[in-house]
């Protein structure tokens, strides 16, 4: 049974990038997965007869968004003829208001999602944590090969941080070391099942290390990372957004905090 990866390629509110393209493509070839790239295409409501100077700038933005979504198809299909990867094309068409929506939907078909982490993207990667059901790949601004040897995992003993590692499980074949990154908080101690899940991942194949770190609420995301990157991780994996949505907009969180500074490419779950 093989993978089934999601790239969605937008043109609103900003283009995908070349480089998401390229990262995609490496991570489905080291996967030996086969990758769909979804193509939004906003449908904006006209006005039917006579053709005003907004009718004009809307005209103009709809061609802008049609030369844009060719070249990024024509990019795809050219680097993943140079590899010999096999690509779906699938077209979305929304309104405006319902692509986000509509997207959401999508991706529930697919075994993750991948989108390059960047500030105007934000909208659509919060939405699809809340209502697509699948994990995202977020990936940083730059080259990513795609080859999991060894990953880092965000492990609190939550419901959400084991369900995070069990929708990786399936892209972790290839992984021989994972560091179980812990953040020690005095009022939230149990070692039974820390323990415990580090003999679970030993005799799972990995050669497990566990790194515990203390830090306070606000430095959390950087922390992590840190821990991450000085272990050599090729993946993160955490649960995303362990409290409710209302107390995440009021409060931030680690979830949050991560994507306003994304180091590391990260497998989130919600």
């Amino acid at each position: 049974m093989r993978l089934q990866f999601h790239l969605p390629l937008t043109t609103h509110p900003e283009a995908s990038s070349f480089a998401i393209i390229e990262n995609a493509i490496q991570f489905a070839l080291h996967q030996d997965a086969d990758l769909v790239a979804s193509l939004s295409a906003v449908r904006h409501r006209g006005h039917e007869g006579i053709r005003t100077h907004s009718d004009d700038d809307e005209f103009q933005a709809d061609r802008f968004d049609r030369d844009v979504a060719a070249q990024l198809v024509r990019h795809l299909k050219e680097r993943a003829a140079r590899v010999s990867l096999n690509i779906r094309l699938a077209s979305l068409e929304a309104e405006e208001m319902s692509g986000i929506v509509r997207l959401s939907e999508f991706a529930r078909a697919y075994d993750v999602t991948i989108l390059e982490n960047t500030e105007l993207a934000r909208p659509i990667i919060e939405d699809l944590f809340f209502d697509s059901g699948r994990p995202l790949l977020l990936l940083p601004q730059e080259d990513y090969y795609g080859r999991i040897d060894n990953v880092a995992i965000c492990w609190d003993g939550s419901a959400t941080a084991a369900r995070a590692v069990a929708n990786a499980y399936p892209m972790l074949q290839s992984a021989t070391r994972a560091t179980v990154i812990h953040v020690r908080d005095a009022d939230l101690r149990n070692d039974d099942l820390l323990n415990r899940y580090i003999e679970t991942l030993r005799h799972a194949g990995l050669n497990a290390a566990l790194n515990e770190v203390r830090c306070d609420g606000d430095g959390t995301p950087s922390v992590i990372q840190d821990a991450a990157l000085e272990a050599h991780a090729d993946l993160l994996i955490a649960g995303a957004y362990g409290h409710s949505r209302f107390r995440e907009a009021l409060f931030g969180g680690v979830t949050r905090g991560l994507l306003a500074n994304l180091r590391v490419p990260t497998l989130l779950s919600h």
